[in-house]
């Protein structure tokens, strides 16, 4: 799966971790979460089982978008350093989706396929949405593909999301609760008002004082759908901002991506619940299905 490495990608990932590859562009939640265990990669065990079904039981049909949504400002900053973030596929001809402000203004963007090592490849062609925080990236590697759920199926208002990624550079995962519509509102360069869906942090793994990087991570429900894309959230709250299936589907649609993916890919989504779901991610990593990305800064 992986691809012959050039030494520009080799030489350019080491300067670049030695020199502070990891910048943060996002404020993401503090820690909110019990004491987990580093050695089994487990939370606190919780009946998911029982999680579940209080949700459907009380199933509330997360509302449509309205000009009332709560707006919530985030300030874009200028762009155009060396940053890191995360992405994934959505199709099996090497389409992948992370968040716009991550690879922005950008000399080239490439992707660690073993990120320990300094491996990678480069990236072939960008799309940026002209107005909401998410970019869609074309490779020639294609690793397994998540499924990306429908528009037709609906959010519930207090279901639970699994956020998988690489904050401050390294492998991390949050476990939250759906909350509600929100405005995101960036402001700085190319400014722009887009829905987005809150969540609440409930847990992650491991603890961090900080989650830059996390950006363009994928957002799963309990089946292993995309849900979302992070791109934004608050330390002091513990709120995490993602963007919707609508803004996902959408831009896949117009660079007519083949939605080819799978629930999960072909991991196991026995450890996809509120007691194993960092067990989860690693296995998305190992296959390449959650990857760190990286922006060659201009200049």
């Amino acid at each position: 799966m992986r691809l012959p490495v050039g030494w520009s990608f080799v030489i350019a990932a080491v300067v670049w971790t030695i020199g502070g590859l990891v910048i943060e562009r996002d404020n993401l939640p503090r820690d909110r979460s019990p004491n987990v265990s580093a050695e089994s990669g487990q939370v606190p065990r919780r009946n998911t089982l029982d999680i579940y079904k209080k949700e459907r039981l009380n199933e509330t049909v997360l509302p449509g978008i309205s000009p009332n949504d709560p707006e919530v400002p985030v300030h874009w900053g200028p762009g155009g350093g060396n940053a890191t973030g995360t992405a994934f596929p959505v199709s099996n001809a090497g389409v992948w989706i992370t968040a716009r402000h991550v690879v922005d203004q950008c000399d080239r963007v490439g992707i660690f396929s073993k990120p320990e090592a300094q491996k990678g490849f480069w990236v072939q062609k960008i799309y940026l949405h002209p107005s909401a925080d998410i970019a869609v990236l074309q490779t020639n590697s294609n690793p397994p593909a998540l499924a990306v759920q429908p528009t037709s199926n609906k959010l519930i208002v207090g279901q639970t999301g699994f956020h998988f990624g690489y904050p401050q550079g390294k492998p991390g995962d949050l476990q939250t609760q759906l909350i509600g519509r929100r405005k995101l509102r960036k402001i700085g360069k190319n400014s722009f008002i887009e829905p987005a869906i809150a969540w609440a942090v409930v847990r992650q793994y491991p603890r961090l004082g900080a989650f830059g990087g996390i950006s363009g991570g994928p957002v799963l429900d309990h089946e292993g759908k995309v849900v979302g894309v992070t791109v934004a959230g608050n330390i002091r709250r513990g709120r995490v901002l993602a963007s919707s299936p609508k803004t996902i589907n959408d831009i896949l649609t117009f660079v007519g991506a083949r939605l080819d993916g799978k629930p999960s890919t072909d991991v196991s989504r026995n450890t996809l619940n509120t007691n194993k779901f960092p067990l989860h991610g690693n296995h998305l990593r190992q296959d390449l299905i959650v990857a760190k990305v990286f922006c060659k800064g201009r200049g």
